[in-house]
Formats: C-alpha cells, sequence, structure tokens
C-alpha cells in the first residue's frame, strides 16, 4: 500500500523551534536528536478523541445554541423535559461523532501497517543486515531497498548492484506521475558493495528538513573531500523501486520530517455560496428568537407586576421568583430562558446532518458514477473529492483553463522542424484544418503513403528530404542538419528500457515533450540506444554510414519555468566539449552569439517559421549549441562546483552560474510538435457559452498559437470583435536595451492603461449587439495585474465572452484566477497538470484533469475528471440539479420550522407569555427528526425538473441556477412569507373553531389544551407536506412515499402512545383514541385547513407559470407532452401488431426483425460514444481485437449493422430485443433512479438504420417509437390479442409460452 501525501495529517498542533543545517552521521543511528521514522496520520487517540471530536463539532454555533437549550432545559424554568432537548443534540453530535471515529480507525490501521513493514537494516557492529521495522529507522542507518518496494524514509542512494550506480524509481504517490525516474548514486560510492557498506563513515551536512520535493541542498563530507550532493541522489519516502534488483542508502530525514509529510499540508477550506446565505438565514432566525423572547419576557414582567395579584385562581398566595410582583424584573429574565428554550424549534437541529446525506449521496453516487462522465480509454471515472461545493457547480459563471492537457490530449507528436532556414515537414495541422473550414477555403485531405510508412507513437511527420540520411545528397547543409539531429538525441533526460533496438526499445520521459523530440530523433537516424550514470550511447545514422557514438554527459542545467531553457553540456569521442540549449524562442535569441554569421543567416527565416508554426497551433521549441573550449570549461566546472556546494542560496548560485555559459549560442533551427485537441472539446465551449458561462484560457503558448487554438475550438469565433493587449512597444525594449528598465516599466504601464481604457470605451459603445473577446501577452498581464491596473482589466475583461491570457506563469494564474474570484461571482479553476495547483486551489472550485502530467492537479481539485467535455455534464446536468435540489431543500426546512415557531409564540401570547404550550413536548422533539426528516431528504436527492437531454439541448436554463434565481433574496423572502401565511390560517381556524365553549364530540365534553394541540399540530403536518407537494416538478413513487408516508407516520406514532402506560405517555394517553379520532371536528378541520393554507400559494404559481412561465417550466411542458406521445405511440404499437395478423413479408426471414432491432441499439450507442461510453465495435474499445476481419469489413460497409463481436447472440437478440422495448420505455418515462449509473439515453437516428437486407424497420428506442402503420420488429412479430397470451402464442409459433405471456403482461399495463 502506498504512501500517498494527500491522505497525510502531520501534528500541526506541535511547535517546534527552527531547525538549522542537519548534521547526520553516516552508519551510526542518530538516536534522540532528530526524529524516528514512526509516522501517525491519525487526528486523534484514546485520551484526545473526546475533548478534539467535541471540539470539531462545537465549530458550528448551531451546535452551540442546542447545547445552550439543553443546558437551561435542566433548570426549574424549562417548559419542556430535559430528555426532549438532550436526545436530538445527543444523537446529531453523536453520529457525526461516530463516523469521525470510524475513519479515523481506518487510518489508524493504515499507520500501524506501514509502521510495521519490515525493512534490512545494517548492523555496523555485527556488519550484517538485520531485518527491522519501518518505525525503528533512524537518521544516519544504511538500509537496503529491494525492488518493488518502497522507499521507508528519505535517503542518500549510496549504490545499487548495477555498474554504473543507477535505480529507477517511480514517484506515482508523490505527483501522480507513472513515468519512471532514473537516480544515480555518486561517483565516489556506487561502486561500494553490500559487504563494504560498513566501511562507510562521513558526514552529511544538509538543510534542515522542508517541502520542496525537486530541491536538495546538502553535502557528504569524508576526510578527502566533500562532495556536493544533488536532487538527483536523494530518495523519498513515498516512491518505489523499479526495474533494480536492490540498492543501498543513508537515511537522511525520517518519519515526519520527510518530504513528503512536509507536503502533507490540509487543503484550503472552501464552502459554497449557499452555505454562506445558509449562514445568513440562520443568523435571521437568531434575531427572529431573540425579538419572540424579548417580546415574551418584557410583556410577562410587565403583566405579573400589575395584573398577576388580580388573578386568584392562579395561587397567588404562594409566590416564586418566576411570578413575584416585587422581583418582577427577575420574572421577566426566567421568562426569557423560558422563551429561549419554547422558540428553539424555529432553528432546524436536523438541518446540517441533512445536507450532509445529500451532499454526500449527490457527489459520491449521481457524480462519481455518472457514465458519461466516464472516459473508456484510461478507464477513468469522475471523481468528486468533497461534496461541499455541489451545488456550487450550478452557479458558475466564469471558467479558468489550462490549455496543454486541458483542453489539448497532451499527446505530443514530432510534426515539422526548421533546420537551417528550411522548413520541412508535410502535416496539415487539426487547427489548419479547423481554421481552413472556418474561411470556406478547400484543402487536400489526401494523405501521404510516406507518413503511413514511418508514422508511430510520438511522431507524425514525414520529408523526403531528411528520410534515411537523403539530406547528405540532396540539401545544402548536411552538416546543420546532423548537428540538429544529433542535439535531438543527446540534449534531455530521457531513460531508455527494453532491447536496444529502434522497434522495440521503450523510453521513460519526463514530459512527452521530451519524448516527441527523442522519438523524432531516432525516426530520423539519430537513435538514443544507451543511458549510463556518466554517459549516453547515440546509433547516428549518416551520410557517411552508421555509427555508435560515446557522449560523456558533464552538466546537466535543468529546465524550469523561470529559466524556461534546458542546457546539456557533453563531450564526445573526440574530446569535443558541446553546449546544447534548447527553450523558449525568447531566451535563446537573446543568448544568440552577436555577429555570428549563421546568426544572422539563420534569425529571420527561423522566426519566421516559428510563427508559421504557431498559426498552425504547434509548440515549438528553438536550438543552439556552442563549442565550449576545455580551458574555459574547467573553469567554469570550478565555480559551478562551488555553486553545487554552497549551503546558503544554492539555486541562485547555480542559476547565477549557468549564465556565465548559457551564452554565445549558434542557432540551429527550431521544432515544432503538435498537440491535438480533446475530442468534444469545440462543442462543449459551445455549451458553455450558450449557458452563460465566461471562458478565460490561460497558456504559456505565443500569442498566434493561442489565438488559432481558440478559433478552432470555439472559443473565438469570426461574429467577436476581438481586442489585443501587448507590451510589445519599438520604444519600451529600446528602453530596456539600454538598461532604463524603470523608465521601460513606466512607459509601458502607460501604454497598457490606455489600451484597457480604449477596450472598455469600445466595448460600452457596442453594447450588448455583439460579443467580444480579448487576447493578452503575459508581459502585458504583469501590468495588468498591478494594484492600480487590476480592477480595469478586471471589469473589461468580465465584458468579454472568451479571454485569451498568453506567455503566463503559474504564478500569474493563481493571480489572475484571484483576481477574477474578487469580483464574487463563482469561478471554476480546470488543470492538468502541477503548475496548474495555484489556480486551482485559488478558484471557488477546482477541476482537475487525470492527464498525461499526473496526478497533482487532481490532488489538489475539488472534482476530478478524464477529458475537458466532461465539463458539460458536470455542470449543465449535476451542478444545475444540485443547486435546485440543495436550495429547495433548505427553503422548505425553514419554511417548516417558521411554520412550526410562529405557532408556539402565537399560542403563548394568549397565555400572557407564560411559557404554557398546547403541543407535547415527546411529539415536538419529534417534528423535526421523525415527522418532516424524510420528504426533505428525498427532495435534496431526487428532486428534478428536466432530464438530462433537455438540459443538454437548452443550456440556457443554466442561467437561472446561475443568477442564483432560487435561493437570492426575493427566493427566500417568498418562502418566508409564505409560512408566515399558513401559519396564521391555521392558528386562525383552529383557535376559532375550537374555543373553550365548542363541544368537540359526543358527551358534550369541550376542546382542551392538548386536543387542540394535537388538532394544530396535525394540521401543521399535513400543510408542509402538502406545501412541497405542490412545488414539486416530477414525481416519482419514492416522493409519493416519503410525503405520505411522512404524515402516516404521526398518526401511528399517536395509535403507539395511546397504549403506552401513562408513566410514558403522559399527556398523550388515551389521547387520540379516546379523544380526537372520536370527533368529526378533527376530521373536518385537518381536511379543510391544509387546503386553504395552500392554495393561495398554489394559485400563485399557477398563475405565474400561465402568464410568465419560466425557461425550465416551458421545457417541462414540451417534455411533458413527449412522454405522453411516447406512451400513446407505445400502446398503438402494441394494438397496430396485433390487429392485423400478418406474418412476415415474403422475402424476410424471420431473424430480420431482430437484425433490425439489434442494428437500431447499436445505432443508438453509436450516438453515445463520444459522451464516455465506448462500444465494444468501436476501434477504441479494447474489445475491438476480438472483432475478426470479415466483421471489419462489414461495419465498414454497412452502417448500424449489429456488432459483430455479439453474433453468438443472435437467436438471443431476437426475442429479447422485441421483451424490452416496452419495458425501457417504462423506465425511461418511471424510474426515478435512471440518473444512477445509467448510460443517458438520446433519440436515435431519425431513419431507417436496419441492417443490410432488412425489409422490416428497426425497433423502437426509448423516447422515439414509431407510430402505427409504420411496423417495427415488435409489432411484425406480436400478432393476436394485445392482452391475450393464447392467441399471441398462436400467432406466433417462435415464441415460447412464458415469452407470450410476459408480452400480454406489458401490452395490458400500456392498455391500462
Amino acid at each position: 500500500m502506498g504512501l500517498k501525501a494527500k491522505h497525510l495529517n502531520p501534528k500541526r498542533w506541535v511547535r517546534r523551534p527552527k531547525e538549522g543545517n542537519r548534521e547526520i552521521h553516516v552508519n551510526r543511528a542518530n538516536t534522540g536528536k532528530y526524529k524516528s521514522n514512526e509516522t501517525s496520520t491519525t487526528k486523534y487517540n484514546l485520551i484526545t478523541f473526546l475533548p478534539k471530536a467535541l471540539f470539531e463539532q462545537y465549530r458550528r454555533v448551531a451546535n452551540w445554541y442546542f447545547t445552550i437549550v439543553a443546558a437551561l432545559s435542566l433548570t426549574a424554568f424549562s417548559p419542556v423535559r430535559p430528555w426532549t432537548t438532550w436526545l436530538p443534540l445527543a444523537i446529531v453530535i453523536g453520529v457525526s461523532m461516530i463516523k469521525e471515529a470510524i475513519e479515523d480507525y481506518k487510518r489508524y490501521k493504515a499507520d500501524v501497517e506501514m509502521n510495521n513493514r519490515p525493512v534490512n537494516v545494517l548492523d555496523p557492529d555485527t556488519r550484517e543486515f538485520l531485518v527491522k521495522r519501518w518505525k525503528d529507522v533512524r537518521p544516519g542507518m544504511i538500509i537496503e531497498v529491494k525492488k518493488d518496494e518502497g522507499i521507508p524514509a528519505d535517503m542518500l542512494f549510496l549504490s545499487a548492484e548495477t555498474e554504473e550506480g543507477t535505480c529507477y524509481i517511480e514517484t506515482m504517490n508523490l505527483d501522480g506521475e507513472t513515468n519512471l525516474k532514473i537516480k544515480k548514486a555518486p561517483d565516489e560510492s556506487k561502486d561500494i558493495l553490500r559487504d563494504g557498506l560498513f566501511k562507510v563513515h562521513g558526514k552529511i551536512v544538509c538543510e534542515p528538513p522542508n517541502s520542496r520535493l525537486y530541491q536538495f541542498t546538502g553535502n557528504l563530507v569524508t576526510d578527502e573531500h566533500t562532495l556536493s550532493l544533488n536532487p538527483a541522489c536523494i530518495l523519498l519516502r513515498g516512491c518505489n523501486l523499479r526495474n533494480s534488483e536492490r540498492i543501498f542508502g543513508t537515511v537522511i530525514y525520517a518519519g515526519h520530517d520527510t518530504k513528503v509529510f512536509m507536503n502533507a499540508t490540509a487543503p484550503p477550506s472552501k464552502r459554497s455560496q449557499v452555505e454562506h446565505t445558509v449562514d445568513k438565514i440562520i443568523f435571521f432566525m437568531f434575531f427572529l428568537l431573540f425579538c419572540f423572547c424579548i417580546t415574551g419576557a418584557v410583556y410577562d414582567s410587565y403583566w405579573i407586576k400589575d395584573t398577576y395579584m388580580k388573578h386568584w385562581y392562579l395561587g397567588v398566595q404562594y409566590p416564586n421568583i418566576q411570578y413575584s410582583p416585587e422581583h418582577w424584573t427577575q420574572s421577566g429574565g426566567t421568562n426569557f430562558i423560558t422563551c429561549f428554550i419554547l422558540y428553539g424549534y424555529l432553528i432546524p437541529i436536523s438541518l446540517y446532518v441533512s445536507m450532509e446525506m445529500v451532499k454526500i449521496t449527490q457527489s459520491m453516487v449521481f457524480i462519481s458514477r455518472d457514465l458519461e462522465m466516464y472516459h473508456a480509454d484510461s478507464d477513468t471515472p469522475a471523481l468528486a473529492r468533497t461534496s461541499n461545493l455541489n451545488e456550487d457547480l450550478g452557479m458558475v459563471n466564469t471558467v479558468l483553463s489550462d490549455k496543454t492537457g486541458t483542453l489539448t490530449r497532451n499527446v505530443m507528436e514530432f510534426f515539422k522542424v526548421s533546420i537551417s532556414g528550411v522548413s520541412y515537414g508535410a502535416g496539415v495541422t487539426e487547427i489548419e484544418r479547423s481554421n481552413k473550414l472556418r474561411r470556406g477555403e478547400h484543402f487536400d485531405e489526401t494523405v501521404n503513403p510516406g507518413i503511413a510508412k514511418y508514422k508511430e507513437r510520438f511522431f507524425n511527420f514525414f520529408d523526403s528530404r531528411l528520410m534515411e540520411a537523403a539530406y547528405a545528397k540532396s540539401e545544402a547543409d548536411p552538416t546543420g542538419i546532423e548537428m540538429f539531429l544529433r542535439m535531438l538525441a543527446v540534449c534531455h533526460t530521457v531513460i531508455p528500457d527494453g532491447p536496444e533496438t529502434p522497434e522495440e526499445i521503450r523510453y521513460e520521459a519526463e514530459s512527452p515533450d521530451e519524448m516527441a523530440l527523442v522519438v523524432g530523433a531516432k525516426a530520423l537516424g539519430f537513435f538514443f540506444m544507451r543511458r549510463t550514470n556518466t554517459g549516453m550511447t547515440v546509433r547516428e545514422t549518416t551520410g557517411r554510414g552508421t555509427e555508435d557514438v560515446e557522449y560523456t554527459v558533464l552538466n546537466v542545467l535543468e529546465f524550469n519555468s523561470t529559466r524556461k531553457r534546458m542546457s546539456v553540456i557533453v563531450r564526445d569521442s573526440k574530446g569535443t566539449v558541446y553546449l546544447f540549449c534548447k527553450g523558449a524562442d525568447t531566451v535563446i535569441y537573446e543568448r544568440l552569439k552577436a555577429g555570428d554569421a549563421q546568426n544572422e543567416r539563420l534569425k529571420e527565416p527561423t522566426m519566421r517559421h516559428m510563427e508559421e508554426y504557431g498559426s498552425a497551433g504547434l509548440r515549438t521549441l528553438c536550438l543552439s549549441y556552442s563549442i565550449l573550449e576545455p580551458a574555459m570549461y574547467d573553469e567554469w566546472q570550478l565555480k559551478w562546483t562551488e555553486a553545487k556546494q554552497s549551503m546558503e542560496d544554492r539555486d541562485e548560485k547555480v542559476e547565477k552560474v549557468g549564465e556565465m555559459v548559457e551564452k554565445d549560442l549558434i542557432l540551429l533551427g527550431c521544432t515544432a510538435i503538435e498537440d491535438k485537441l480533446q475530442e468534444g472539446v469545440p462543442q462543449c465551449i459551445a455549451k458553455l457559452a450558450e449557458a452563460g458561462i465566461r471562458l478565460w484560457v490561460l497558456t504559456g503558448d505565443k500569442m498566434e498559437t493561442a489565438i488559432n487554438i481558440g478559433f478552432a475550438c470555439s472559443l473565438i469565433t469570426e461574429e467577436m470583435q476581438q481586442f489585443i493587449i501587448t507590451a510589445s512597444f519599438k520604444d519600451v525594449d529600446e528602453l530596456e536595451a539600454a538598461g532604463r528598465d524603470g523608465e521601460a516599466a513606466m512607459l509601458a504601464n502607460e501604454r497598457i492603461e490606455q489600451q484597457l481604457k480604449e477596450v472598455d470605451a469600445d466595448i460600452r459603445a457596442g453594447g450588448d449587439s455583439r460579443e467580444y473577446a480579448m487576447v493578452i501577452d503575459g508581459k502585458a498581464l504583469s501590468y495588468a495585474l498591478s494594484e492600480r491596473l487590476s480592477p480595469m482589466f478586471l471589469s473589461t475583461g468580465l465584458m468579454c465572452q472568451a479571454v485569451i491570457c498568453c506567455r503566463v506563469s503559474p504564478l500569474q494564474k493563481a493571480q489572475v484566477t484571484a483576481l477574477v474570484r474578487t469580483f464574487g461571482d463563482v469561478t471554476l479553476a480546470i488543470g492538468d497538470g502541477a503548475n496548474d495547483v495555484g489556480m486551482i486551489q485559488k478558484a471557488h472550485i477546482g477541476v482537475g484533469i487525470s492527464g498525461q502530467e499526473g496526478m497533482q492537479a487532481v490532488m489538489a481539485a475539488d472534482f476530478a475528471i478524464a477529458q475537458f467535455r466532461f465539463l458539460t455534464p458536470l455542470l449543465l446536468v449535476h451542478g444545475r440539479w444540485s443547486y435546485k435540489r440543495i436550495t429547495r431543500m433548505i427553503c422548505f426546512f425553514f419554511f417548516k420550522n417558521l411554520c412550526f415557531g410562529i405557532t408556539l409564540f402565537a399560542y403563548n401570547g394568549f397565555t400572557t407569555f407564560s411559557g404554557q404550550y398546547m403541543y407535547s413536548d415527546v411529539y415536538m422533539t419529534l417534528f423535526n427528526v421523525v415527522f418532516t426528516a424524510l420528504t426533505p431528504i428525498v427532495i435534496g436527492i431526487f428532486d428534478r425538473d428536466v432530464d438530462r437531454a433537455k438540459a443538454y439541448k437548452y443550456p440556457k436554463m443554466y442561467r437561472q441556477t446561475q443568477k442564483n434565481t432560487y435561493f437570492n433574496f426575493m427566493a427566500i423572502v417568498g418562502w418566508l412569507v409564505s409560512s408566515v401565511y399558513q401559519c396564521a390560517v391555521i392558528f386562525v381556524f383552529v383557535m376559532l373553531g375550537c374555543t373553550p365553549r365548542t363541544v368537540s364530540r359526543q358527551g358534550g365534553a369541550v376542546f382542551g389544551t392538548y386536543e387542540t394541540g394535537v388538532l394544530m399540530f396535525s394540521c401543521i403536518i399535513l400543510t408542509v407536506h402538502l406545501q412541497i407537494a405542490s412545488v414539486i416538478e416530477q414525481w416519482t413513487w419514492i416522493h409519493h412515499v416519503s410525503i405520505w408516508c411522512s404524515c402516516l407516520v404521526w398518526w401511528i406514532f399517536l395509535l403507539i402512545f395511546d397504549v403506552l402506560p401513562l408513566a410514558i405517555s403522559q399527556d398523550l394517553f388515551a389521547l387520540f383514541t379516546g379523544v380526537s379520532a372520536g370527533s368529526p371536528q378533527y376530521w373536518f378541520w385537518i381536511l379543510i385547513i391544509p387546503f386553504i393554507a395552500v392554495m393561495p400559494d398554489f394559485f400563485w404559481r399557477a398563475c405565474r407559470r400561465q402568464l410568465r412561465p419560466a425557461d425550465h417550466e416551458l421545457v417541462m411542458e414540451e417534455q411533458f407532452v413527449e412522454k405522453q406521445e411516447a406512451r400513446a405511440r407505445a400502446r398503438a404499437g402494441v394494438l397496430a401488431g396485433t390487429g392485423n395478423g400478418s406474418a412476415p413479408a415474403p422475402g424476410t426471414t424471420d431473424n430480420a426483425p431482430a437484425a433490425a432491432n439489434a442494428a437500431a441499439i447499436f445505432a443508438h450507442f453509436e450516438q453515445n460514444k463520444n459522451t464516455g461510453f465506448v462500444p465494444p465495435y468501436d476501434s477504441k474499445s479494447a474489445f475491438y481485437a476480438l472483432v475478426d476481419n470479415a466483421g471489419k469489413n462489414e461495419l465498414h460497409q454497412a452502417q448500424h449493422v449489429r456488432n459483430p463481436v455479439l453474433q453468438h447472440l443472435d437467436q438471443a437478440l431476437a426475442t429479447e430485443t422485441e421483451m424490452t422495448t416496452l419495458g425501457a420505455v417504462q423506465e425511461h418515462v418511471e424510474n426515478p433512479f435512471r440518473e444512477i449509473g445509467a448510460v443517458p439515453s438520446a433519440p436515435a437516428p431519425g431513419g431507417g438504420g436496419g441492417a443490410s437486407g432488412s425489409r422490416v424497420a428497426p425497433g423502437p428506442l426509448p423516447g422515439q417509437l414509431r407510430s402505427p402503420g409504420t411496423g417495427n420488429g415488435f409489432a411484425a412479430r406480436a400478432t393476436g390479442s394485445a392482452t391475450d397470451a393464447g392467441a399471441i402464442a398462436a400467432a406466433n409459433p417462435h415464441m415460447s409460452r412464458d415469452e407470450a405471456e410476459m408480452l400480454a403482461t406489458y401490452a395490458s399495463a400500456l392498455d391500462k
């Protein structure tokens, strides 16, 4: 079991002094000074569980309130029995604490398993390796790790059982990347064998523990010399050893000091906009509660002072602190406590628990199991990593997206090159094809046969001038071409694996770009075949023949987002020292050797080619080199070694020394790599735009590339007015070249401000008649994000439908996201790489793409999907549904509690606010947790207005939830006003109908307090459920069960308490059967009052729907009509098929209807294959190999032909298709669980679609049944009486009796 950083939870409450540089003695257990390797990821232990778990629960303000109420119920001033307040509180807090305990126990078990894993540790006394547990490991110990085992602690790699002293590790548990990474032992220790490790002694001086995964500063100090240690020789806990039998290392950081634990910071806490609104409503209810309490306390105190003594029957001769005219102020205080407890039902105690249940179901069931968001190629479902933000998915206004790997596939292909000023490559990119179609231009789609001959993964290039070393004879500069290809084969950190042949070798690269370049070099004759600890071997095929050339790797200057380049210094077999440098054109061009003839000749054509490649949507990289003099290199190497050994500011010193050698470069040319758009991106962006969602793309590409990709993915359209903001001005560049950076910055700032003002004025002048797009480069963005210009940049960008930010750094991505978030609209950031983590965490909602760049973005995100196009169902379907469900549920909670609470306050007014109530405290307690508990949960989980097909068809419906239409101030006020009105109706009618002079039943008994309370409570239960029933938009059986059974439970409760002993039932003893049930007035009022209360609200909604219907209500009517027509056609199809009594048409085989029906079914699947479901006959499916060649040819010849893989199911399909057609229709129309794990239904192709040669039309699909007379597979074969199984079996000899009876049952059900 791998240790994942996202699961760690270090003891953050332990504060320790800042540690200086760490000194570790090798081959000695440094006990006491540093932490052991024992780790704990639990939040609690047996001692701390109770206090800490209670602390977590009481972070919710509502729990403090309910606890105070429960405590006050223990006093003599409480109007209710204490257990009626403590029981609900104990249930709510207890359930949450039990959940916490179960989760923490799982973490504890995982800790025990990990801490007790075995590991071989060298005993310096016995000179033998002993088996110890992970938790016994200490810094300084030498340990042995075997193949496929996990690294137990951060350690220095000393040696391996390989000649080169290298090993391969997998960092999947650290950063999610599956690519293997090579690690190298120091040259001084790589040859030490297992038996000689006891001789290793020295001291490691290194930086204190920190969270930088890919950086390390330290030295190994021995008696002879000091060795600089770099990250390449550090193995981190959480990694696994691969492709190496065993390695040895000494521990540097152990336990919670390891980098994986230091990175285990808690993700930023995010709460949805709806939850913030709920907090405000609760504060309002608290305010209302205090108003009620103060009103009651003031009135009661003055009544006691002035009137109490006149009422002799109240026992005024026995005064007490609650009713003392002499101490009337104290009496008011005690009355405040009484009211505070009594009116506590205004606050719904079960709201938070219900919300959590609903949100978990929405995220873990509906979102995580939605097949429309399942990517079959990578076997990746959607993942909801939090349940707090489901409803925010329905309120997104702005999507901020990365490009590479998010809009594109991040599967790179070597496509074109420019060498010595000549462009090579004969392909048409996806972007070029899209742009030509957009402009209406014709292009030749003929595929060059040479491309197919040489095409392989990561390589999609052909040019006869370069293939098979043809350049040696035909090109003007073969030496330059050789140097270009040599650089591709040498300047990288790729690891070869497998047989050393071009056909069988596999490469492991840190990025797909490097992989594509190395594969491109191999295909063009420079085959990188071997890497050792100190060098690499390249098989070079040139005009002179084929030769294996050894290169000694002297230094690697690694790429990062600041340098934007990578360099490798190598020495060939002749002793020549080369520096190869590749990177962005801007950083390479400024380091070119001035006055060099080759540079002057190549700069202009190479730049022109890069612009052309960028316009075609290709990723460009500039290549250059220099030859270093040995003496100059030796001098530089001393400075490099000194910088690498520095214990202070090592990175800055290394960067400065690197600048000394990366200069006077000679330009070779550039490469162009294609990263194709993901499937469905243009359609997804178009849907999001129609839904009113703005899209900002933040990319590191050049402006030309970004603009063309924007057109290709429909982000920018021809109808949009485009604005380009740039900081590239001649006078600004001249000031920068002269070193006057301050003046240049001021001038650029003024220019950016002027451009923003012009864009703002143009947009305001154009108004809403046009759509707008803004493109801004990275340099201009750095000024636009300044404190002075950021408000103007934000306001201008928000008026545009699309914004593209080019050449942005990871920090700028996070800054732009934070800026957009300040506007208040809900933002969603989506990305796939580590450079997108900051952006994802800054946005309201973070979505990670589980792509080619590891899982860091996913681990930092709130939701994870495999493809950008899955944003459509995530937002338009699940986001919209979740928002409407949760907001309706919350409104219903406050509606019912306010309705119930006001009756307590109103009745108390009739009793001079003395704290008297007409209800039993038993069913008052059960009001929230039993009688009205199920209905809001069902509403929050299953309520739905339109199905997903309509949500796709009419994306503008999303704008309702986006604008918070159902949970804004007016919507909430509407629910609360309706609650007050209905409460007033119930109270007035009950009090007027149940006066003390009104006879309630035979015998002349009049209405008493508790009998009136039962009647009023019955009316409240019925009214709140009728209210929610009047607003439900799609009824299912579970809605009926929740509403009517909740009402029924109330009367069952009364019946049960009727027969319980008097000591338990008390004021409810025989109350219902003995009093209320025998009263005709009771049944009369509970039938009349709820309908009178609900009808005005119902009529208002009906009138508004008729006069000013909302968008979704119109779509609901369309959906209802379609379902009615589908049912009618289904029934008519049965009758049409049974009335004619005809046999199959001449020439039509008995299997033809089945073939037609099967064809239609697979056509239905074919139509949905791009939404996540891949049928077995699709070429992308893993089952496609099972289809024989004849079957594949048949698929190409006939459209919508049955899947050849399922040939053996022919006879089964012949019967099953007919028997399930009507069942599918019924399920499509009736089943409320269809959204759970079901393949969504979509209209089948409009015409035919039957198998070749079939004369019978395909069977009907859900939502598209054929009308009578057109015929279908079912109608053609189901002859006889529609509901007579015998007649059906007699007319259809091929059917069994069971099949005929089942068919008759379906027909009879539809007829009814």
